[in-house]
């Protein structure tokens, strides 16, 4: 018997082989997001689109316009906060790639030299800034 997830889900499935190919047909289903549950639905309908070679043109329009939508969405309910300390910024990288305070020591030569420099103890050296940029592919500006 299936899970009532796994029923929703072969659901979605099933219209998402029947979306629409003509922009007439596709443009009623666009409309503002409000709430989370709405995004929450348009991400579930992008990540089921995106990716995909078989689209028409007016499907990727109609994927275009979704994204803008969510875009809109996001810039109004979670806009993204400028970090302006280098170490914010380290502390982020560092969890975006799954890195300890040991990592980023072993990154700059010294296992401890994390902890000191995440702890403010420590300030961050030309050659530490390098290093970061390289690694994290970021600009050096970040650091400063």
């Amino acid at each position: 018997m299936l899970t009532t997830k796994k029923k929703k889900a072969n659901m979605v499935r099933e219209k998402m082989s029947q979306i629409p190919e003509e922009w007439d047909d596709l443009s009623i289903l666009l409309k503002p997001i409000h709430t989370k549950g709405d995004y929450d639905k348009v991400i579930h309908v992008l990540d089921m689109l995106v990716g995909r070679t078989d689209l028409t043109k007016d499907q990727k329009d109609f994927v275009e316009s979704l994204c803008i939508l969510v875009e809109a969405y996001e810039n109004e309910h979670e806009p993204i906060k400028e970090i302006n300390d280098p170490i914010e910024t380290l502390k982020f990288l560092l969890e975006a790639n799954n890195m300890n305070r040991s990592d980023l020591g072993n990154l700059l030569g010294n296992r401890s030299l994390g902890s000191v420099i995440m702890n403010h103890k420590r300030g961050l050296s030309k050659n530490h800034i390098r290093i970061l940029s390289e690694r994290f592919s970021v600009s050096p500006n970040l650091f400063l």
